[in-house]
C-alpha cells in the first residue's frame, strides 16, 4: 500500500515539486539533525508553493488508504476541487494569520516529499477533544515508521510566522512537549481511536492502547502512565522523532540569488547555537530531534494563495 499512495502522491504532486523547494542536508551530533530547505528564486515560487500546498490539502485531511481509494474511483483527477470537499467536510474551520493548517500541512508535505516511507495519521483533523469537543491540541503531525529495521514514532510541531514567533514558540515546545509525560498523554487518545493507518501502524497503535488499558486497570497516576509506556517503548526498542518545521519570512535571503546558500548556511548556523543545548536529556528512551526550517520570501503572498481556494 504504501508504494501505491507515494507513486499517486508522486504522480500528482511530488515529482512536479521537486525542483521548487531545493533540499540541503546537515547532520549535527547525533540527536538532532537539522534540514533546511529553501524554494526556487523565481519571482513566483511563493504562488506555486501554495498552488502545490493546496493541491496536497486532501493528502494531509485523508489517510494513505483513502487517497488511494479516491484515485482509483477517479476523484483526484481535480486537486483543487479534492481539496474544497476536504476543507468542507473534514478539516476544522481555521480562519486568519494564526490558521494552523498553513504550518502543519506544510511539515506533512516535507516529510512526505523527502522521506517518503512514513505512515500519517490521519487524526488531528477528524478527532474531537472529550472536554470541549474541539479539534484535538498537542502534537502538529503525527507519523510512524514501521520496517524490518525501524520502528519510530515522530510527533511534530510546525511554526509559520516571523522569525522571532517561530524561534520563541518552537524552544517552548521543546521545553513542554518533548518528555513522556506529555507524550504518553497525546499517544493513548489516538491509539483507542485511529482506525484508517496502514496495517503495521495499525499493530503498534493497537500494542500503546493495550498499556493504555493496563494502565487504567490499574489505576495509576499520569506519571506512573507515562513511565508504563516508557518501559514498553524500551522493550520494542521504539524510536522518538520530533520534528520541528519552522516557516518563517525572511526576504532578505533571497536578494542576491548567488548568495541564497551562504545565506541558508548563515540562518543554521544561528539555530545551532540558539537550540544545540537543548536537545540533551529530553527521555529516556530512543529519540532524535529533526529542525526541518525554511525561510519564505513573501510569507503573506503564500498565505494569500492559499486561501484562494
Amino acid at each position: 500500500m504504501g508504494n501505491k499512495y507515494y507513486e499517486i502522491f508522486d504522480d500528482l504532486i511530488g515529482a512536479h515539486m521537486r525542483n521548487l523547494i531545493i533540499y540541503e542536508y546537515n547532520s549535527e551530533q547525533k540527536k538532532h539533525i537539522y534540514h533546511p530547505y529553501r524554494h526556487d528564486y523565481k519571482k513566483d515560487a511563493e504562488e506555486l508553493l501554495a498552488s502545490y500546498m493546496r493541491k496536497y490539502i486532501y493528502f494531509y485531511a485523508y489517510s494513505e488508504k483513502e487517497v488511494i481509494d479516491s484515485f482509483e474511483f477517479g476523484l483526484l483527477s481535480d486537486l483543487e476541487a479534492a481539496a474544497c470537499f476536504a476543507l468542507q467536510h473534514r478539516l476544522p474551520k481555521r480562519y486568519g494569520p494564526s490558521n494552523g493548517l498553513y504550518s502543519e500541512l506544510l511539515l506533512d508535505l516535507l516529510i512526505t516529499l523527502f522521506r517518503g516511507d512514513v505512515n500519517k495519521l490521519a487524526t488531528r483533523a477528524i478527532y474531537r477533544q472529550m472536554t470541549d469537543n474541539q479539534e484535538i491540541k498537542g502534537f502538529d503531525g503525527l507519523h510512524i515508521v514501521t520496517s524490518n529495521t525501524e520502528n519510530e514514532l515522530w510527533l511534530g510541531q510546525a511554526k509559520m510566522g516571523d522569525i522571532s514567533y517561530c524561534l520563541r514558540s518552537i524552544t517552548t515546545d521543546l521545553e513542554q512537549k518533548t518528555n513522556m509525560l506529555y507524550t504518553s498523554k497525546q499517544l493513548y487518545f489516538i491509539a483507542d481511536k485511529e482506525k484508517s493507518a496502514v496495517d503495521k501502524a495499525l499493530e503498534l497503535l493497537k500494542k500503546i492502547n493495550n498499556v493504555s488499558m493496563k494502565a487504567e486497570m490499574l489505576k495509576l497516576s499520569e506519571e506512573e502512565k507515562a513511565q508504563l509506556l516508557n518501559e514498553f517503548f524500551e522493550k520494542e526498542e521504539i524510536k522518538i522523532v520530533f520534528p520541528c518545521l519552522i516557516a518563517y519570512s525572511s526576504s532578505d535571503i533571497y536578494e542576491v540569488e548567488e548568495k541564497i546558500d551562504e545565506n541558508i548556511n548563515n540562518e543554521l548556523a544561528k539555530l545551532i547555537d540558539r537550540f544545540d543545548d537543548k536537545f540533551d536529556a529530553l527521555l529516556d528512551v530512543e529519540y532524535q530531534i529533526l529542525i526541518l526550517f525554511i525561510p519564505i520570501r513573501d510569507l503573506e503572498m503564500l498565505r494569500k494563495r492559499m486561501v484562494e481556494i
